[in-house]
């Protein structure tokens, strides 16, 4: 019938809405080593696998390239574009670290993601020992 909606539509709807509240209310987080966007279109991360560390991004609505750029705790800033590739249902980028970014010594880097030229979520940070 128009208009009944079933148990589990209203649960996720009331679900959406809380979540959405609590967000909104939420104070502004810290940068983490991982995020993904509200619609959950696309997830971002910075994910040390193995003793390598990934700079990484997936999403399901967009292919093409990417462009990421990380900030060192000098405050040296590199970019570097990427193609996303097709993984299964997915686009993919899996940038290893080390090799496409300068290693500037122990402390906290930041790593951005730009599609389009829109960046893409907040800032993702890792941090090295030594």
């Amino acid at each position: 019938m128009p208009g009944i909606r079933s148990p589990r539509t209203t649960c996720a709807a009331a679900l959406a809405i809380a979540l959405t509240a609590l967000l909104a209310a939420a104070a502004p987080a810290p940068a983490a080593t991982s995020s993904c966007s509200p619609s959950g279109d696309y997830c971002l991360g910075a994910v040390k696998r193995g003793g390598v560390r990934w700079l990484m991004l997936s999403t399901f609505s967009f292919s093409g390239r990417v462009q990421v750029c990380v900030t060192t705790p000098t405050d040296r800033r590199q970019c570097r574009r990427f193609r996303l590739r097709r993984n299964g249902n997915l686009w993919t980028v899996k940038a290893r670290w080390s090799r496409h970014f300068a290693n500037d010594g122990p402390g906290t880097y930041t790593a951005r993601f730009r599609y389009g030229g829109v960046t893409l979520g907040e800032p993702v940070t890792f941090t090295v020992r030594r």
